[in-house]
Protein backbone atom coordinates (compact mmCIF):
# COMPACT_ATOMS: atom_id res chain seq x y z
CA UNK A 1 0.00 0.00 0.00
CA UNK A 2 1.25 3.67 -0.84
CA UNK A 3 0.68 6.46 1.54
CA UNK A 4 1.79 10.23 1.41
CA UNK A 5 1.20 13.50 3.10
CA UNK A 6 -0.91 15.53 2.40
CA UNK A 7 -1.86 19.50 3.43
CA UNK A 8 -5.61 19.09 5.40
CA UNK A 9 -6.44 22.33 2.96
CA UNK A 10 -6.40 19.42 0.41
CA UNK A 11 -8.75 17.08 1.83
CA UNK A 12 -11.15 19.69 2.59
CA UNK A 13 -13.21 19.66 -0.51
CA UNK A 14 -13.40 15.43 -0.57
CA UNK A 15 -16.74 14.89 1.17
CA UNK A 16 -19.98 16.94 1.16
CA UNK A 17 -22.32 16.28 3.96
CA UNK A 18 -25.88 18.11 3.74
CA UNK A 19 -26.26 17.91 7.43
CA UNK A 20 -24.40 19.60 9.85
CA UNK A 21 -23.48 16.33 12.21
CA UNK A 22 -19.50 16.23 12.26
CA UNK A 23 -19.04 12.81 10.57
CA UNK A 24 -17.02 13.54 8.22
CA UNK A 25 -13.59 15.23 9.05
CA UNK A 26 -13.94 18.77 6.57
CA UNK A 27 -17.40 19.28 8.02
CA UNK A 28 -16.17 21.92 10.66
CA UNK A 29 -19.55 23.47 10.55
CA UNK A 30 -21.17 20.04 12.14
CA UNK A 31 -18.10 20.23 14.62
CA UNK A 32 -19.09 23.63 15.86
CA UNK A 33 -22.63 22.88 16.13
CA UNK A 34 -21.67 19.56 17.99
CA UNK A 35 -19.63 20.99 20.65
CA UNK A 36 -21.79 23.70 20.91
CA UNK A 37 -24.93 21.80 21.94
CA UNK A 38 -23.92 20.61 25.18
CA UNK A 39 -26.43 19.44 27.70
CA UNK A 40 -25.95 20.27 32.08
CA UNK A 41 -25.93 16.57 32.72
CA UNK A 42 -24.75 16.24 36.20
CA UNK A 43 -25.94 13.35 39.30
CA UNK A 44 -28.78 10.80 38.24
CA UNK A 45 -30.77 12.85 40.54
CA UNK A 46 -30.84 16.15 37.99
CA UNK A 47 -31.12 13.10 34.79
CA UNK A 48 -33.66 12.04 36.47
CA UNK A 49 -35.81 15.15 36.38
CA UNK A 50 -35.30 16.15 32.81
CA UNK A 51 -31.78 17.97 33.70
CA UNK A 52 -34.15 20.99 34.74
CA UNK A 53 -31.54 22.03 37.60
CA UNK A 54 -30.97 26.06 37.20
CA UNK A 55 -33.13 27.02 40.46
CA UNK A 56 -32.11 23.55 42.22
CA UNK A 57 -29.43 23.70 44.95
CA UNK A 58 -27.41 20.89 46.73
CA UNK A 59 -26.84 19.13 44.28
CA UNK A 60 -23.41 18.34 42.90
CA UNK A 61 -24.61 19.32 39.53
CA UNK A 62 -24.71 22.80 40.67
CA UNK A 63 -20.92 23.03 39.87
CA UNK A 64 -21.42 23.28 36.27
CA UNK A 65 -24.72 24.24 35.83
CA UNK A 66 -25.44 27.42 38.36
CA UNK A 67 -22.97 27.41 41.08
CA UNK A 68 -25.24 29.15 43.13
CA UNK A 69 -26.86 26.02 44.19
CA UNK A 70 -23.83 24.78 46.04
CA UNK A 71 -24.77 27.32 48.49
CA UNK A 72 -27.59 25.12 50.04
CA UNK A 73 -24.87 22.69 51.23
CA UNK A 74 -25.18 21.98 54.73
CA UNK A 75 -22.13 19.19 54.50
CA UNK A 76 -19.57 18.16 52.66
CA UNK A 77 -20.60 15.30 49.76
CA UNK A 78 -18.66 12.95 47.61
CA UNK A 79 -20.56 11.50 44.73
CA UNK A 80 -20.06 9.86 41.46
CA UNK A 81 -22.24 8.72 38.02
CA UNK A 82 -21.66 6.21 35.90
CA UNK A 83 -24.21 4.92 33.44
CA UNK A 84 -24.80 3.04 30.43
CA UNK A 85 -25.99 4.69 26.74
CA UNK A 86 -27.95 2.15 24.55
CA UNK A 87 -27.46 3.99 20.69
CA UNK A 88 -29.92 3.05 17.80
CA UNK A 89 -29.74 3.98 14.50
CA UNK A 90 -32.00 3.36 11.65
CA UNK A 91 -31.29 4.26 8.41
CA UNK A 92 -32.84 4.57 5.33
CA UNK A 93 -30.79 4.69 1.78
CA UNK A 94 -32.06 4.16 -1.61
CA UNK A 95 -34.95 2.31 -0.23
CA UNK A 96 -33.46 0.00 1.79
CA UNK A 97 -34.16 -0.08 5.63
CA UNK A 98 -31.06 -0.64 8.10
CA UNK A 99 -30.77 -0.82 12.02
CA UNK A 100 -27.24 -0.51 13.78
CA UNK A 101 -27.16 -0.15 17.75
CA UNK A 102 -24.12 -0.19 20.46
CA UNK A 103 -23.69 -0.03 23.98
CA UNK A 104 -21.40 2.05 25.61
CA UNK A 105 -20.03 2.68 29.52
CA UNK A 106 -18.73 5.92 30.69
CA UNK A 107 -19.31 7.97 33.84
CA UNK A 108 -21.58 11.09 33.81
CA UNK A 109 -20.41 13.21 36.91
CA UNK A 110 -17.62 12.81 39.37
CA UNK A 111 -16.86 15.41 42.16
CA UNK A 112 -17.17 16.19 45.76
CA UNK A 113 -18.65 19.36 47.92
CA UNK A 114 -16.55 20.82 50.60
CA UNK A 115 -18.49 22.50 53.11
CA UNK A 116 -16.57 26.23 54.39
CA UNK A 117 -17.31 27.85 56.95
CA UNK A 118 -20.37 28.68 59.11
CA UNK A 119 -20.71 32.87 58.77
CA UNK A 120 -21.95 35.22 60.84
CA UNK A 121 -24.85 36.93 60.62
CA UNK A 122 -26.74 37.12 57.26
CA UNK A 123 -23.49 35.49 55.80
CA UNK A 124 -24.24 31.66 56.15
CA UNK A 125 -21.36 30.25 54.84
CA UNK A 126 -20.51 28.61 51.45
CA UNK A 127 -19.39 25.80 49.75
CA UNK A 128 -16.47 25.33 47.27
CA UNK A 129 -17.26 22.35 44.84
CA UNK A 130 -14.95 20.70 42.50
CA UNK A 131 -16.89 17.97 39.66
CA UNK A 132 -15.60 16.14 36.08
CA UNK A 133 -19.13 16.42 34.17
CA UNK A 134 -19.83 14.82 30.61
CA UNK A 135 -21.81 17.77 28.80
CA UNK A 136 -21.66 16.16 25.11
CA UNK A 137 -21.66 12.60 23.64
CA UNK A 138 -19.73 11.73 20.44
CA UNK A 139 -20.70 7.94 20.44
CA UNK A 140 -22.65 7.29 17.62
CA UNK A 141 -23.03 3.52 15.28
CA UNK A 142 -24.61 4.16 11.66
CA UNK A 143 -24.64 1.71 8.89
CA UNK A 144 -27.01 2.05 5.52
CA UNK A 145 -26.82 -0.22 2.58
CA UNK A 146 -28.59 -0.58 -0.97
CA UNK A 147 -28.52 -1.31 -4.62
CA UNK A 148 -27.50 2.07 -6.91
CA UNK A 149 -27.71 2.35 -10.36
CA UNK A 150 -28.00 4.38 -13.33
CA UNK A 151 -31.14 4.68 -15.35
CA UNK A 152 -32.18 3.86 -18.94
CA UNK A 153 -33.83 6.07 -21.82
CA UNK A 154 -36.80 4.44 -23.86
CA UNK A 155 -33.77 3.15 -26.23
CA UNK A 156 -31.92 1.24 -23.38
CA UNK A 157 -29.30 3.73 -23.44
CA UNK A 158 -27.93 4.86 -20.07
CA UNK A 159 -28.68 8.06 -18.55
CA UNK A 160 -25.72 9.92 -16.60
CA UNK A 161 -26.93 12.02 -14.04
CA UNK A 162 -23.65 14.16 -12.73
CA UNK A 163 -25.73 15.51 -9.75
CA UNK A 164 -26.47 12.25 -8.97
CA UNK A 165 -23.46 9.94 -9.72
CA UNK A 166 -24.36 6.07 -9.21
CA UNK A 167 -21.40 4.99 -8.02
CA UNK A 168 -18.08 6.33 -6.19
CA UNK A 169 -16.25 5.91 -9.52
CA UNK A 170 -18.31 7.77 -11.27
CA UNK A 171 -17.86 10.54 -8.84
CA UNK A 172 -14.01 10.51 -9.04
CA UNK A 173 -14.57 10.39 -12.79
CA UNK A 174 -16.70 13.46 -12.68
CA UNK A 175 -13.92 15.41 -10.68
CA UNK A 176 -10.93 14.31 -13.16
CA UNK A 177 -9.67 16.33 -16.10
CA UNK A 178 -7.40 15.63 -18.82
CA UNK A 179 -6.61 18.00 -21.96
CA UNK A 180 -4.54 15.45 -24.17
CA UNK A 181 -5.67 12.04 -22.91
CA UNK A 182 -2.44 11.13 -21.05
CA UNK A 183 -2.24 13.94 -18.32
CA UNK A 184 -4.56 14.18 -15.44
CA UNK A 185 -5.69 16.81 -12.65
CA UNK A 186 -7.98 16.40 -9.88
CA UNK A 187 -10.44 18.43 -8.15
CA UNK A 188 -10.49 16.76 -4.83
CA UNK A 189 -8.33 14.04 -3.53
CA UNK A 190 -10.95 10.81 -4.13
CA UNK A 191 -10.50 11.65 -7.56
CA UNK A 192 -6.36 11.25 -7.40
CA UNK A 193 -7.58 8.13 -4.82
CA UNK A 194 -9.54 6.59 -7.65
CA UNK A 195 -6.98 7.02 -9.98
CA UNK A 196 -3.75 5.61 -8.32
CA UNK A 197 -6.05 2.67 -7.40
CA UNK A 198 -6.35 2.50 -11.25
CA UNK A 199 -10.65 2.77 -11.31
CA UNK A 200 -10.02 5.78 -13.68
CA UNK A 201 -7.66 7.02 -16.54
CA UNK A 202 -7.47 9.54 -18.77
CA UNK A 203 -8.54 8.78 -22.56
CA UNK A 204 -8.57 10.36 -26.06
CA UNK A 205 -10.71 8.99 -28.65
CA UNK A 206 -11.40 10.63 -32.31
CA UNK A 207 -10.25 13.24 -30.78
CA UNK A 208 -11.70 13.73 -27.73
CA UNK A 209 -10.30 14.01 -24.27
CA UNK A 210 -11.66 12.55 -21.06
CA UNK A 211 -11.60 10.85 -18.13
CA UNK A 212 -14.00 7.63 -17.41
CA UNK A 213 -13.82 4.53 -15.44
CA UNK A 214 -11.04 1.92 -16.21
CA UNK A 215 -12.37 -1.17 -15.29
CA UNK A 216 -14.73 -3.25 -17.66
CA UNK A 217 -17.77 -5.66 -17.50
CA UNK A 218 -17.29 -9.61 -16.94
CA UNK A 219 -19.41 -12.79 -17.91
CA UNK A 220 -20.66 -14.52 -14.73
CA UNK A 221 -17.39 -16.79 -15.41
CA UNK A 222 -15.43 -13.20 -14.65
CA UNK A 223 -14.23 -13.77 -17.88
CA UNK A 224 -14.57 -10.74 -20.71
CA UNK A 225 -17.64 -11.20 -23.52
CA UNK A 226 -16.13 -11.82 -26.82
CA UNK A 227 -16.98 -11.46 -30.54
CA UNK A 228 -17.15 -13.60 -32.75
CA UNK A 229 -14.01 -13.97 -33.61
CA UNK A 230 -13.00 -15.12 -30.26
CA UNK A 231 -11.15 -11.42 -29.23
CA UNK A 232 -12.41 -9.76 -25.90
CA UNK A 233 -14.51 -7.23 -25.59
CA UNK A 234 -13.41 -4.46 -23.18
CA UNK A 235 -17.27 -2.65 -22.31
CA UNK A 236 -16.74 -0.23 -19.60
CA UNK A 237 -18.96 -1.81 -16.52
CA UNK A 238 -21.17 0.60 -15.87
CA UNK A 239 -23.84 0.19 -13.57
CA UNK A 240 -27.60 0.06 -14.92
CA UNK A 241 -30.65 -1.64 -13.25
CA UNK A 242 -29.90 -5.35 -14.16
CA UNK A 243 -26.35 -4.87 -13.12
CA UNK A 244 -26.46 -2.43 -9.82
CA UNK A 245 -23.98 -1.13 -7.39
CA UNK A 246 -24.52 -2.82 -3.40
CA UNK A 247 -23.52 0.23 -1.78
CA UNK A 248 -22.60 0.22 2.16
CA UNK A 249 -21.04 2.04 4.80
CA UNK A 250 -20.17 1.64 8.64
CA UNK A 251 -19.58 4.84 10.79
CA UNK A 252 -18.16 4.36 14.57
CA UNK A 253 -18.00 7.53 16.43
CA UNK A 254 -16.80 7.54 20.11
CA UNK A 255 -15.51 10.07 22.42
CA UNK A 256 -17.13 12.70 24.27
CA UNK A 257 -16.69 16.26 26.08
CA UNK A 258 -15.79 16.74 29.55
CA UNK A 259 -15.90 19.80 31.78
CA UNK A 260 -14.21 19.89 35.33
CA UNK A 261 -15.50 22.75 37.54
CA UNK A 262 -13.87 24.60 39.99
CA UNK A 263 -16.92 27.11 41.83
CA UNK A 264 -17.84 28.47 44.61
CA UNK A 265 -21.50 28.86 46.15
CA UNK A 266 -22.59 31.36 48.95
CA UNK A 267 -25.73 31.60 51.44
CA UNK A 268 -26.74 34.90 52.20
CA UNK A 269 -29.57 34.38 54.64
CA UNK A 270 -31.04 31.46 53.56
CA UNK A 271 -32.30 33.71 50.46
CA UNK A 272 -29.97 35.18 48.36
CA UNK A 273 -27.29 32.29 46.94
CA UNK A 274 -24.81 33.54 44.40
CA UNK A 275 -21.59 31.76 43.04
CA UNK A 276 -19.77 31.26 40.21
CA UNK A 277 -16.87 28.84 38.64
CA UNK A 278 -14.77 27.82 35.94
CA UNK A 279 -14.71 25.07 33.36
CA UNK A 280 -11.59 23.27 31.79
CA UNK A 281 -12.89 21.45 28.89
CA UNK A 282 -11.37 18.59 27.84
CA UNK A 283 -12.74 16.74 24.38
CA UNK A 284 -11.80 13.49 22.32
CA UNK A 285 -13.88 12.13 19.09
CA UNK A 286 -12.79 9.26 16.76
CA UNK A 287 -14.55 8.57 13.89
CA UNK A 288 -13.97 5.53 11.47
CA UNK A 289 -15.94 5.26 8.48
CA UNK A 290 -15.28 2.51 6.17
CA UNK A 291 -17.62 2.59 2.64
CA UNK A 292 -17.69 -0.46 0.56
CA UNK A 293 -19.00 -0.69 -2.91
CA UNK A 294 -19.30 -4.01 -4.69
CA UNK A 295 -19.98 -3.93 -8.80
CA UNK A 296 -22.41 -6.40 -10.39
CA UNK A 297 -20.11 -8.41 -13.58
CA UNK A 298 -17.35 -6.45 -13.46
CA UNK A 299 -13.50 -7.13 -13.21
CA UNK A 300 -13.75 -4.93 -9.93
CA UNK A 301 -14.82 -7.20 -7.48
CA UNK A 302 -14.94 -4.45 -4.76
CA UNK A 303 -13.78 -1.49 -3.14
CA UNK A 304 -13.27 -0.32 0.16
CA UNK A 305 -12.83 3.60 1.05
CA UNK A 306 -11.41 4.07 5.02
CA UNK A 307 -11.70 7.42 6.10
CA UNK A 308 -10.80 7.92 9.85
CA UNK A 309 -9.73 11.26 11.80
CA UNK A 310 -9.46 12.02 15.21
CA UNK A 311 -10.14 15.25 17.33
CA UNK A 312 -8.61 16.50 20.80
CA UNK A 313 -9.85 19.67 21.94
CA UNK A 314 -9.01 21.88 25.47
CA UNK A 315 -11.05 24.83 26.49
CA UNK A 316 -11.81 26.92 29.20
CA UNK A 317 -15.48 28.51 30.20
CA UNK A 318 -17.01 30.64 33.06
CA UNK A 319 -20.52 29.85 34.72
CA UNK A 320 -22.31 32.56 36.54
CA UNK A 321 -25.38 31.83 38.59
CA UNK A 322 -27.84 33.21 41.22
CA UNK A 323 -31.12 31.83 42.76
CA UNK A 324 -33.09 33.56 45.12
CA UNK A 325 -36.41 32.60 47.45
CA UNK A 326 -38.77 34.98 47.58
CA UNK A 327 -40.78 33.11 49.36
CA UNK A 328 -40.37 29.89 51.41
CA UNK A 329 -42.31 27.50 48.54
CA UNK A 330 -40.58 28.93 45.77
CA UNK A 331 -37.05 29.46 43.98
CA UNK A 332 -35.84 31.29 41.33
CA UNK A 333 -32.70 30.78 39.27
CA UNK A 334 -30.84 32.27 36.58
CA UNK A 335 -27.50 31.22 35.17
CA UNK A 336 -24.46 32.54 32.32
CA UNK A 337 -21.84 30.65 30.72
CA UNK A 338 -19.65 32.40 28.94
CA UNK A 339 -18.40 31.48 25.71
CA UNK A 340 -16.37 28.22 25.21
CA UNK A 341 -12.83 28.71 23.62
CA UNK A 342 -11.47 24.91 22.19
CA UNK A 343 -8.32 24.42 20.94
CA UNK A 344 -8.52 21.41 18.68
CA UNK A 345 -5.75 19.18 16.82
CA UNK A 346 -7.06 16.79 14.38
CA UNK A 347 -5.65 13.75 12.51
CA UNK A 348 -6.95 12.16 9.36
CA UNK A 349 -5.32 9.35 7.17
CA UNK A 350 -7.65 8.02 4.05
CA UNK A 351 -7.07 5.01 2.07
CA UNK A 352 -8.86 3.61 -1.03
CA UNK A 353 -8.49 -0.06 -1.89
CA UNK A 354 -9.74 -1.84 -5.15
CA UNK A 355 -10.03 -5.32 -5.02
CA UNK A 356 -10.11 -6.87 -9.13
CA UNK A 357 -10.44 -10.41 -9.94
CA UNK A 358 -7.15 -10.52 -11.22
CA UNK A 359 -3.72 -9.14 -11.89
CA UNK A 360 -2.59 -7.57 -15.35
CA UNK A 361 0.52 -6.44 -16.78
CA UNK A 362 0.07 -2.64 -15.42
CA UNK A 363 -1.42 -3.73 -11.93
CA UNK A 364 -1.90 -5.39 -9.03
CA UNK A 365 -4.63 -8.05 -8.08
CA UNK A 366 -5.35 -5.34 -5.24
CA UNK A 367 -4.22 -2.26 -5.45
CA UNK A 368 -4.05 0.84 -2.52
CA UNK A 369 -3.16 3.48 -1.87
CA UNK A 370 -3.82 6.29 0.51
CA UNK A 371 -3.32 9.84 2.35
CA UNK A 372 -1.72 10.67 5.77
CA UNK A 373 -2.55 14.27 6.56
CA UNK A 374 -1.09 16.83 8.33
CA UNK A 375 -2.18 17.44 12.07
CA UNK A 376 -4.43 20.47 11.52
CA UNK A 377 -4.71 22.70 14.70
CA UNK A 378 -8.36 25.16 14.87
CA UNK A 379 -10.14 26.84 17.66
CA UNK A 380 -14.38 26.96 17.64
CA UNK A 381 -15.52 29.01 20.20
CA UNK A 382 -19.08 28.32 20.95
CA UNK A 383 -21.94 30.76 21.73
CA UNK A 384 -22.88 31.67 25.77
CA UNK A 385 -25.96 30.08 27.41
CA UNK A 386 -28.48 32.12 29.15
CA UNK A 387 -30.66 29.87 31.87
CA UNK A 388 -33.48 30.93 33.70
CA UNK A 389 -35.63 28.38 36.02
CA UNK A 390 -38.48 28.06 38.98
CA UNK A 391 -38.68 25.87 41.77
CA UNK A 392 -42.45 25.11 43.49
CA UNK A 393 -41.90 22.75 46.66
CA UNK A 394 -44.68 20.59 48.24
CA UNK A 395 -44.07 21.24 50.99
CA UNK A 396 -42.36 18.23 52.69
CA UNK A 397 -43.48 15.96 49.66
CA UNK A 398 -40.89 16.99 46.94
CA UNK A 399 -41.26 20.09 44.04
CA UNK A 400 -42.17 21.03 40.70
CA UNK A 401 -39.35 22.50 38.46
CA UNK A 402 -38.81 24.23 35.38
CA UNK A 403 -35.87 25.49 32.93
CA UNK A 404 -35.56 27.34 29.85
CA UNK A 405 -32.17 28.29 28.34
CA UNK A 406 -31.13 30.59 24.93
CA UNK A 407 -28.55 30.07 22.82
CA UNK A 408 -28.21 31.47 19.97
CA UNK A 409 -25.33 29.23 17.93
CA UNK A 410 -24.94 31.87 14.75
CA UNK A 411 -22.61 33.10 17.90
CA UNK A 412 -20.17 30.16 17.44
CA UNK A 413 -17.33 31.07 15.20
CA UNK A 414 -14.17 29.01 13.36
CA UNK A 415 -10.68 30.62 13.47
CA UNK A 416 -7.13 29.21 12.47
CA UNK A 417 -3.84 30.87 13.10
CA UNK A 418 -1.43 27.85 12.29
CA UNK A 419 -1.73 26.59 8.73
CA UNK A 420 -3.74 29.97 6.71
CA UNK A 421 -7.00 27.76 6.29
CA UNK A 422 -9.73 30.04 5.70
CA UNK A 423 -13.21 29.91 7.32
CA UNK A 424 -14.65 32.60 6.06
CA UNK A 425 -17.22 29.68 4.00
CA UNK A 426 -17.51 27.64 7.08
CA UNK A 427 -18.48 31.14 9.48
CA UNK A 428 -20.84 32.08 7.04
CA UNK A 429 -22.45 29.11 6.94
CA UNK A 430 -22.80 29.28 11.13
CA UNK A 431 -24.47 32.69 10.54
CA UNK A 432 -27.38 30.87 9.05
CA UNK A 433 -27.78 28.66 12.55
CA UNK A 434 -30.77 30.17 14.39
CA UNK A 435 -31.44 31.09 18.04
CA UNK A 436 -33.34 28.40 19.92
CA UNK A 437 -35.18 28.03 23.14
CA UNK A 438 -34.67 24.43 24.98
CA UNK A 439 -36.94 23.78 27.97
CA UNK A 440 -36.67 21.22 31.00
CA UNK A 441 -39.61 20.25 32.88
CA UNK A 442 -38.94 17.96 35.99
CA UNK A 443 -40.35 16.77 39.51
CA UNK A 444 -39.22 14.86 42.83
CA UNK A 445 -42.08 12.93 44.72
CA UNK A 446 -40.35 12.84 48.26
CA UNK A 447 -41.80 9.80 51.16
CA UNK A 448 -39.70 9.04 54.20
CA UNK A 449 -36.07 8.14 52.99
CA UNK A 450 -37.45 7.53 49.26
CA UNK A 451 -37.44 9.85 46.21
CA UNK A 452 -39.58 9.17 42.74
CA UNK A 453 -38.61 11.91 39.84
CA UNK A 454 -39.85 12.34 36.28
CA UNK A 455 -38.58 15.05 33.63
CA UNK A 456 -38.83 16.08 30.14
CA UNK A 457 -36.83 17.98 27.74
CA UNK A 458 -36.67 19.34 24.63
CA UNK A 459 -33.67 20.81 22.68
CA UNK A 460 -34.50 22.98 19.72
CA UNK A 461 -33.36 22.01 15.79
CA UNK A 462 -31.20 25.25 14.93
CA UNK A 463 -30.55 24.46 11.27
CA UNK A 464 -32.20 25.73 8.53
CA UNK A 465 -33.44 22.07 6.18
CA UNK A 466 -35.86 19.76 5.83
CA UNK A 467 -34.39 17.40 8.70
CA UNK A 468 -35.51 17.73 12.23
CA UNK A 469 -33.05 17.81 13.97
CA UNK A 470 -35.29 18.64 17.38
CA UNK A 471 -34.67 16.38 20.40
CA UNK A 472 -37.00 15.14 22.90
CA UNK A 473 -36.16 13.39 26.08
CA UNK A 474 -38.22 11.53 28.83
CA UNK A 475 -36.67 10.44 31.80
CA UNK A 476 -37.77 8.90 35.26
CA UNK A 477 -35.91 7.57 38.35
CA UNK A 478 -35.45 7.40 42.25
CA UNK A 479 -33.47 6.81 45.17
CA UNK A 480 -33.01 6.32 48.99
CA UNK A 481 -31.39 9.11 51.11
CA UNK A 482 -30.38 8.97 54.37
CA UNK A 483 -28.50 11.05 56.87
CA UNK A 484 -24.97 9.31 55.97
CA UNK A 485 -25.34 8.60 52.02
CA UNK A 486 -27.62 8.41 49.23
CA UNK A 487 -28.21 6.04 46.10
CA UNK A 488 -30.18 7.66 42.81
CA UNK A 489 -30.70 5.78 39.59
CA UNK A 490 -32.49 7.53 36.19
CA UNK A 491 -33.37 6.31 33.05
CA UNK A 492 -33.58 8.69 30.04
CA UNK A 493 -34.77 7.88 26.51
CA UNK A 494 -33.68 10.61 23.86
CA UNK A 495 -34.99 10.74 20.51
CA UNK A 496 -34.39 12.83 17.29
CA UNK A 497 -31.70 15.13 16.29
CA UNK A 498 -31.91 12.88 12.76
CA UNK A 499 -29.57 13.43 10.49
CA UNK A 500 -28.18 12.66 7.02
CA UNK A 501 -24.91 11.31 5.74
CA UNK A 502 -23.52 11.12 2.44
CA UNK A 503 -20.88 8.49 0.99
CA UNK A 504 -19.76 11.23 -1.73
CA UNK A 505 -22.22 13.88 -3.25
CA UNK A 506 -25.42 12.74 -4.59
CA UNK A 507 -25.74 10.07 -3.10
CA UNK A 508 -28.26 10.51 1.11
CA UNK A 509 -28.58 8.63 3.41
CA UNK A 510 -30.89 9.57 6.10
CA UNK A 511 -30.17 8.65 9.88
CA UNK A 512 -33.26 8.41 12.97
CA UNK A 513 -31.20 8.64 16.00
CA UNK A 514 -32.45 6.79 19.50
CA UNK A 515 -30.82 6.95 22.85
CA UNK A 516 -31.64 5.20 26.27
CA UNK A 517 -29.29 5.93 29.33
CA UNK A 518 -29.41 4.03 32.74
CA UNK A 519 -27.59 6.46 35.26
CA UNK A 520 -26.72 5.45 38.89
CA UNK A 521 -25.63 8.01 41.32
CA UNK A 522 -23.50 6.75 45.01
CA UNK A 523 -23.09 9.78 47.49
CA UNK A 524 -21.36 10.12 50.76
CA UNK A 525 -21.28 12.93 53.14
CA UNK A 526 -18.99 13.75 55.43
Amino acid sequence: MKKVIALIGISMGMFCLNNVQAQDAGNFVGTALDLSRTTPGGSARMLGIGEAQTSLGGDISSASSNPAGLGFFNKSEFSFTPAFNYLNTTSEYLGSSTSDARLNFNFSNLGAVIKYGSGSGSFKGGSFGISINRIADFQNQITYEGNSFNQLDSNGEIIFDPNRPADIVEYAALNAFTSNGSDISFDNDFAELAFETFLISPFSIDGNNFVDRDYYAVEDDGSFPQDNNGNDIFIPAYTEPDFPTFQTENIRSTGAMYQTSFSYGANFDDRIYFGGGIGLITMTREVNREYIEIPTNAELSSLVLEDNYEQNGTGVNATFGVIGRPMPQVLLGASYTTPSIISIEQIRSVTLTANYLFATNFREQTESFGFDYEAFNFTITTPSKLRAGATYFLGKSGFITGDIERINYAGANLSNSESGVSFSQANSDINQLESVINYRLGAEFRYEMFRLRAGFARMDDPVKNDIDESENRITFGGGIRTEDYFVDMAVSTSNGRNSTVSPYPGQVATVENKNTAVSFTVGFFF
